[in-house]
């Protein structure tokens, strides 16, 4: 049975296949496809946040929170 050793890339080759990765990465392709739901829940999210730091968060909140989370 023959093992191949494995070869660690060069620090040039590793650069290129980094910057050939993230090329290839399209971190807003979720907001692009679901501009009105990404929109909701932001603003969603920030009202709980608001909520949260003053300690009134309501049940009502939560609720519309998991409901909203459900359909993304």
């Amino acid at each position: 049975m023959v093992h191949e050793v494995y070869k660690s890339p060069t620090v040039a080759e590793a650069k290129q296949q980094l910057r050939t990765a993230s090329a290839n990465t399209d971190y807003f392709d979720f907001i692009k496809k679901h501009p009105l739901e990404s929109l909701g829940v932001s603003l969603l999210v920030g009202v709980l946040f608001g909520k949260l730091n003053k300690g009134q968060l309501s049940p009502s909140l939560l609720g519309l929170g998991v409901q909203l989370l459900k359909h993304v």
